[in-house]
């Protein structure tokens, strides 16, 4: 992470993404400040305002493998350039649209969220003649930009075994962490963020603008590098 980030550098935001046999791709995204799931006009993150871009590095880690079949990861070279989409907007949360929308063909969806709606253009569609499926073995890991156009395949059920990822986003100390939320609401669910905190993966924290933890909720300590 120092090499792409600088010597400080630390971790704001983790979570596991299952897919069970049968369930729908996810939607085609890019993410900048991550405003948009959370139901508000508040970014998540913000970067120094002389900062040329925004986003977030993300390390997707397979804990199983990851085929085309178990629904992998898919990416469309060169797309972080240009974003196409208005994190301003907001997307509607519907939990019955989950694996009962077809998109281009394909089983999508978004977690119960159509990223479509915040498209600029609302007649655009990425070019998926340009995507690249990336297929990991199970301790493999991948690292891309979150603007980025990003999407899953769907499951398609040949097994009964999960796909499971885990994906840990990382930036520099000098960008904002959840300055504006108490809690996310987000996914048909509400989380408070009394207890959160970034870890400091390496370096220092000069600018203070950030909470961060030393261990977790249990006693585990992270180690600064």
């Amino acid at each position: 992470m120092t090499s792409l980030l600088g010597a400080d550098t630390l971790c704001w935001r983790t979570e596991f993404f299952p897919k069970y046999p049968g369930d729908e791709g996810t939607d085609w995204h890019q993410a900048d400040n991550f405003s948009n799931v959370a139901g508000s006009k508040h970014p998540q993150i913000v970067w120094p305002e002389d900062a040329e871009f925004g986003g977030t590095i993300t390390v997707w880690t397979a804990f199983t493998d990851a085929t085309i079949e178990m629904g992998c990861l898919q990416f469309i070279p060169g797309s972080h350039k240009t974003m196409n989409y208005d994190e301003s907007k907001v997307m509607e949360y519907d939990a019955e649209t989950i694996n009962n929308r077809e998109k281009n063909g394909v089983r999508r969806g978004f977690f119960g969220y159509d990223y479509r709606q915040l498209q600029k253009d609302p007649n655009w569609s990425p070019d998926e003649s340009k995507a690249i499926s990336i297929e990991l073995k199970k301790g493999q890991c991948i690292v891309f930009w979150s603007t980025l156009m990003h999407a899953s395949h769907p499951h398609s059920g040949n097994t009964d075994q999960m796909r499971l990822g885990f994906a840990a986003r990382y930036l520099p100390t000098s960008v904002r962490v959840y300055p504006y939320s108490d809690a996310l609401v987000e996914f048909g669910g509400e989380a408070s963020l009394d207890k959160f905190g970034s870890v400091l993966v390496s370096g220092k924290d000069e600018f203070g603008h950030n909470r961060f933890v030393d261990q977790t909720v249990t006693g585990h300590p992270f180690t600064t590098r």
